[in-house]
């Protein structure tokens, strides 16, 4: 039980539709050199900064990181369609905060390159645009136009678009009109 627990983004499906992948590159590069910079300017502990702020930063405005917000995105927490806390900002960040800390030393940059790969290509293939971190915490990325307490579905969607049919009449009042 405890072990599938974390995984209704990918098992059970999402209401939100996938967030279109090149904003959600640039959003990553920009909280990287955010990350990089954090990391040059901070004497002593700039690496372990960097880190800190790539693991929290989408809990930093209601799932906004610096990136995030300027591409207009967000991450959600899908099963209560809330903003993304600082724990799920911690545990879908880590392999991508893991990778920065390897970039940081020249040998073991080389093993960083792999797992950013990987990232981007779940997020790119993924139906949801789901990757390895979002499996564990339940999160998703969105367009930040979407509303996430009322996600848009393909079922509120046809509900909408024969609302707004000639006449407007849906459900019993159309089938009233047609059968009478």
């Amino acid at each position: 039980m405890g072990s599938t627990q974390g995984m209704t983004a990918r098992r059970k499906g999402s209401p939100y539709p996938k967030s279109e992948f090149g904003p959600r590159l640039v959003a990553k590069a920009i909280d990287f050199a955010i990350a990089f910079l954090l990391a040059l300017l901070v004497p002593r502990v700039g690496p372990l900064v960097g880190m800190a702020y790539l693991m929290v930063a989408d809990a930093i405005h209601e799932g906004q990181s610096v990136g995030k917000r300027i591409m207009g995105l967000r991450t959600v927490h899908v099963p209560t369609r809330t903003s993304c806390s600082l724990v799920q900002s911690a545990v879908r960040n880590l392999p991508p905060a893991i990778a920065f800390a390897l970039m940081l030393n020249p040998v073991l940059a080389l093993v960083a390159g792999p797992i950013l790969a990987f990232e981007a290509y779940m997020a790119f293939s993924d139906a949801l645009g789901i990757r390895i971190g979002d499996i564990f915490a339940d999160t998703q990325v969105i367009d930040g136009k979407v509303p996430i307490d009322t996600p848009i579905t393909m079922e509120s969607m046809l509900r909408r678009t024969q609302a707004q049919a000639p006449g407007g009449e849906v459900g019993e009042a159309a089938e009233a009109r047609t059968s009478g």
